[in-house]
């Protein structure tokens, strides 16, 4: 009879904790939209959005990715850093590590073609001179 009633009695509690931290349907929790604005050109934006975000987004649930580059960061790194990133997201798009293959083929159209592999490269050398103060 006391386990019976132990475990009723841990069932209610444990549906009031469910309930109280259950948010109605009226009522939604909506992702903060990732906002890049003015943080990268059009193109290159395209491109990351299509083929970098899901993994490296400020949203992305791939905690390893995201550790090795957050997008959603971008705006808080030092110049020191974004040259940093910039360099290595350069490295890998040329090296075609990135995106990855398991990716490419679960998402057809995030692989990118050699033109937006050598916008990206312009785009960082660009970048990189800003960043650098060389303008060049």
């Amino acid at each position: 009879m006391k386990k019976t009633l132990f475990i009723l009695s841990a069932g209610v509690v444990l549906s009031a904790i469910t309930l109280a931290f259950n948010v109605p349907a009226d009522n939604p929790v909506q992702e903060q939209p990732q906002d890049h604005t003015n943080l990268f050109p059009e193109n290159i934006e395209k491109m990351f959005e299509t083929s970098c975000y899901d993994c490296h987004g400020a949203n992305a649930s791939n905690a390893k990715a995201k550790a090795k580059l957050n997008f959603g960061n971008w705006a808080e790194m030092s110049a020191a850093k974004r040259v940093g990133k910039i360099e290595n997201i350069s490295d890998v798009v040329k090296n075609g590590d990135m995106p990855p293959g398991r990716y490419i083929e679960k998402n057809p159209g995030a692989a990118l073609s050699q033109e937006q592999k050598d916008a990206v490269a312009t785009w960082a050398k660009e970048e990189t001179d800003k960043l650098l103060g060389s303008g060049k």
